[in-house]
């Protein structure tokens, strides 16, 4: 008789991670796996060249290069908007 593990075992394991961006199997309203940096450009509201001058003084949000191609993941730039955050102090 095969071996049924229990209910609290199979509980143990991690849940399934979700389809991969792009995926066949993905929604299609899933986001891109990288944005191009026009697009990453778009979403920070700066210029393609402002995001190439960031890349070449090696300042602004981290990207990925693929050959000669450079892509940005959504959650870098996600942390980089996070890390722009200014909190101002309050005056008392």
């Amino acid at each position: 008789m095969p071996h049924a593990r229990t209910r609290a075992a199979r509980s143990a394991f991690p849940p399934s991670p979700p389809p991969t961006p792009g995926c066949a199997c993905a929604p299609p309203d899933a986001p891109a796996l990288l944005h191009t940096a026009d697009e990453a450009a778009a979403i920070l509201k700066v210029s393609p060249g402002t995001l190439r001058r960031w890349r070449r003084e090696n300042t602004g949000p981290a990207y990925v290069k693929v050959g000669g191609r450079v892509g940005y993941r959504h959650q870098d730039l996600v942390d980089y908007l996070a890390s722009c955050v200014v909190v101002p102090e309050v005056a008392a």
